[in-house]
């Protein structure tokens, strides 16, 4: 339970399946467009009135971010609750097949990106729902890794998979 909220082991878990540069930027692009997708099918289940699978499992994920760091925690979740709210108010209008047809292509471009590039199975086969759920977290993170954001913790999670390295 204490690595539940370890940030650093929490990233180095889905780094080791995702250090190859060009199945690193797949994931930047397809996480994305899963994470998007799924909330355009989510919220079409209605759990209490307005409120959808969508808003209740965005809830989760940022307050679990946030539990994890603050800081980038409370931009995940601003980033999530506004992805819900243009899906929510029309901003973004798709078709269920598109939705569909998006997500399942997202899909097959990451296990492309690992059988291709990584050469390694894919985390969600060792760990289903920590890869979902740290999926999105972990291309933030890549992002603001490249923008310079916890420089400290880059260089760390970059030896935590170093040959060599005990896993």
């Amino acid at each position: 339970m204490t690595t539940l909220f370890d940030l650093r082991k929490q990233l180095r878990f889905y780094k080791l399946y995702h250090h190859e540069r060009t199945n690193v930027f797949i994931h930047m692009i397809f996480v994305p467009v899963i994470l998007f997708t799924s909330s355009c099918i989510l919220q079409r289940i209605r759990v209490y009135g307005a409120i959808s699978l969508a808003h209740i499992l965005g809830l989760c994920f940022g307050l679990y971010y946030i539990a994890l760091c603050v800081p980038t925690g409370i931009l995940a979740s601003a980033i999530i609750a506004l992805m819900n709210a243009a899906i929510t108010l029309g901003w973004v209008r798709l078709h269920f097949a598109t939705e569909l047809s998006v997500f399942v292509i997202s899909w097959i471009f990451q296990f492309v990106g690992h059988g291709v590039f990584e050469k390694r199975k894919p985390a969600l086969l060792d760990n289903l729902v920590q890869s979902l759920v740290l999926a999105p977290y972990f291309v933030l993170f890549e992002v603001l890794f490249k923008l310079g954001y916890m420089p400290q913790l880059r260089d760390q999670l970059e030896h935590d998979i170093a040959p060599g390295v005990p896993q």
